[in-house]
């Protein structure tokens, strides 16, 4: 393999390597970002729960204060009730009486459902502030995560960069900016292996067959007539592997032969 091959092989693997670090780093801060939008969606829903428990607060207090207004106005009008005298005066004071017991009853009706939608706001309440204490605990765990999964990738990092570095000054300037641009155009892999087949392991597309025989006869530096990416090709696929037909063939062939000899 060329010299030149295998140390941007090396300097690949480095980059991988360095790409695979801040991918979980990156999705750690991902994490944390999409807890953060939980927490404060959820303390968004609690602020609201407590405005809606507020107003529900008071329409109890409302329809609580006009019950007793009208148990006062009916315990009135049953007091001025003994002193009439005639019956028109009676019937207008029990229809009053009537028509206020009513108004108590719908009151009272009107509690009973307000208290019951402040139970289901308080039950709400407590479950979003369940959720929320859970979020933050989970938040707390992913950034203490972070904070020492970048320490130790710091160092890592550290010790890959040294590496690259010793191995960017043993490649030629050309190969290596053309390492590179493809690496920032294409991502990995920029240098790719080609199958025995002959195909390009970047694009699977097929190299011509002058050019796949180049690359494995010669010690030279050579992209992809396609992708562009830079070409090996390791030892193994250099031997010729036998045709697994082939031996049928033969076989075949040898059998001919003998059947024309007798």
């Amino acid at each position: 393999m060329n010299e030149q091959i295998s140390f941007i092989i090396d300097i690949q693997n480095i980059d991988m390597e360095l790409s695979k670090l801040d991918e979980l780093l990156k999705k750690i801060i991902i994490e944390i970002e999409e807890s953060g939008l939980a927490l404060r969606t959820k303390e968004a829903e609690l602020e609201r729960l407590k405005e809606e428990l507020l107003e529900v607060n008071k329409k109890i207090g409302g329809s609580e204060l006009d019950a007793k207004s009208f148990e006062e106005k009916i315990i009135k009008m049953k007091d001025a009730q003994k002193l009439i005298k005639t019956n028109k005066e009676y019937n207008a004071v029990q229809k009053s009486i009537k028509d206020s017991e009513a108004l108590k009853k719908k009151s009272e009706d009107e509690t009973i459902s307000h208290m019951e939608k402040k139970e289901s706001i308080n039950d709400e309440i407590s479950r979003i502030q369940k959720d929320i204490e859970e979020i933050e605990n989970g938040l707390s765990d992913k950034n203490s995560e972070y904070k020492k999964n970048e320490q130790e990738f710091d160092a890592i990092k550290k010790d890959f960069i040294n590496k690259r570095e010793d191995a960017k000054k043993k490649i030629k300037k050309d190969y290596l900016d053309i390492y590179e641009t493809l690496k920032r155009n294409k991502g990995f892999p920029a240098i790719a292996p080609v199958m025995k087949s002959g195909a390009c392991t970047g694009c699977y597309r097929m190299l011509p067959p002058q050019q796949f025989n180049e690359l494995i006869s010669g010690n030279i530096f050579m992209q992809c007539p396609i992708c562009s990416r830079i070409l090996y090709i390791d030892a193994a696929a250099a031997r010729v592997e036998p045709d697994p037909d082939e031996g049928k063939k033969n076989n075949k062939k040898k059998a001919a032969r003998v059947s024309c000899i007798k």
